[in-house]
């Protein structure tokens, strides 16, 4: 059964929003000082925001036969299998805490894409799970993950659980 997460083409907007924003502000710079050279970092920085606002791609968890499949477009794509999920229960997410993958940089990673109730997947044993594809990695107890219906998601994931 696949769950979409909720608010993910809010988070694409703001991400192509942000690249625009920076680009538009490093023009004006480069404009106001009338040096070119200053216009190639918020250039590709923008240039970055806007490429990975357009192509985030699917946003979803997936309930397969013997895992939770965890996709938010090229940031993060980990399936955890149902034996290594301990409980499931729903938490908060604050706007502090941001949107896209997240950490603590000790024991837990967020996958969200939206703010208020999220899942938080409680796990038997640390895994390592990516916060910056291919670069850095946590050994996270805890996952968080924010689908569009959370209490379908909670109950779903409990039912598979206790089979």
């Amino acid at each position: 059964m696949r769950y979409p997460l909720a608010g993910r083409d809010m988070l694409a907007a703001l991400t192509t929003g942000s690249g625009l924003a920076t680009g538009a502000i490093g023009l004006t710079k480069a404009i106001a000082k009338r040096a070119p050279g200053v216009l190639a970092l918020p250039l590709a920085v923008g240039g970055g925001l806007m490429w990975l606002g357009r192509n985030l791609g699917d946003a979803y968890l997936e309930l397969e036969d013997n895992g939770v499949r965890v996709k938010l477009g090229v940031l993060f794509d980990e399936k955890i299998a149902l034996s290594d999920i301990s409980r499931v229960r729903e938490t908060k997410w604050h706007f502090l805490g941001g949107l896209g993958v997240r950490s603590n940089l000790q024991d837990m990673v967020a996958v969200v894409t939206k703010t208020g109730p999220v899942a938080e997947l409680s796990l038997w044993r640390p895994l390592r799970l990516p916060v910056i594809p291919h670069i850095y990695y946590v050994r996270a107890q805890r996952l968080l993950v924010s689908p569009e219906d959370l209490e379908g998601f909670i109950a779903d994931l409990r039912g598979r659980l206790k089979s």
